[in-house]
């Protein structure tokens, strides 16, 4: 039986829609004159995520809920508007379209719904087509309920930016190049040359951060785990701040010591200037995010 109020607890609703790779112009032309195999994934995984996208429509519409949609990658200020002003919002593609999505929710729930999962590996999605209408219909019943998950907040030279739901990384814009800053955790300090630092919640402690050495955290933690990657020891001079955490009510301050330094925030989709003598500090954000998530894919609590 669907709850009585599903409308309300549905709308306002905003889909968040990728773009699939094939169906971009430039890329698309590539993949025409190659004829490789790749272009077979690509163009599988685009039919998916339009039968996936039809799916999300059809299941709201038999719940009556008639949403905005919008492009991950077109998110102008309406857009993210209407995703502040939302309740409900469903991410449809992977886990960097349910991460853009994310920056952007304030009271509203999140689903993510993987719509190539042969593919895409969705970590964060909950969803998928083939059980897409089961788990509307659980929500809509109040049977299904969001988990509150911690964010990166993220504060710039006094400026905050929009909350982090996995990671920052810290780094040179070249990539081969060395990155250099001084970090800072209470009373600790210390400068330190590597190939970058990760900055996790614990949502994102199974991705990058987990590939540099770090751990999975449980999906209920309240705190933050940072990393360097690859970092350049000196003699004599053993690093004390090389991985840890940030507990509730602590902050990790980062100097940049790059001419050439950015912040990446969830991923390559927004890239920050961290230029020489800028700094940022970290911690955990003072309002989680409601995500509708599988918990027993990240460490047991």
């Amino acid at each position: 039986m669907i709850h009585p109020d599903a409308g309300s607890l549905l709308s306002p609703c905003v889909v968040v829609v990728k773009t699939p790779v094939a169906t971009r112009t430039q890329v698309a032309d590539r993949l025409a004159s190659t004829g490789r195999r790749l272009a077979g994934q690509v163009e599988r995984a685009a039919r998916e995520h339009q039968l996936t996208l039809a799916a999300v429509h059809a299941a709201l519409s038999r719940l009556g809920v008639a949403p905005a949609t919008v492009s991950a990658d077109a998110l102008d200020a309406a857009a993210r508007e209407a995703i502040a002003a939302a309740r409900f919002v469903l991410a449809v593609g992977g886990d960097g379209t349910l991460l853009a999505a994310s920056h952007w929710v304030t009271g509203a729930a999140l689903l993510g719904v993987n719509s190539a999962p042969r593919s895409s590996i969705g970590q964060l999605t909950a969803a998928r087509g083939t059980n897409l209408a089961g788990v509307l219909a659980r929500i809509a019943r109040g049977a299904l309920l969001p988990r509150p998950v911690a964010r990166l907040s993220i504060e710039l030279e006094g400026e905050r930016l929009p909350p982090a739901l996995n990671d920052v990384l810290v780094a040179h814009e070249r990539p081969a190049a060395t990155s250099r800053y001084r970090l800072r955790l209470g009373r600790r300090a210390e400068d330190q040359r590597s190939s970058g630092l990760w900055i996790a919640t614990p949502t994102g402690s199974t991705a990058g951060i987990r590939s540099a050495g770090g751990a999975a955290m449980p999906l209920s933690a309240q705190r933050l785990q940072f990393r360097a990657r690859e970092l350049y020891r000196a003699r004599r001079r053993p690093s004390t701040l090389a991985s840890g955490f940030v507990e509730p009510g602590q902050e990790l301050v980062v100097e940049s010591a790059m001419e050439e330094g950015w912040l990446f925030p969830d991923g390559a989709r927004t890239a920050i200037r961290f230029p020489f003598g800028a700094r940022a500090a970290f911690r955990v954000a003072d309002v989680p995010l409601l995500l509708f998530a599988r918990a027993e894919r990240w460490a047991p609590s």
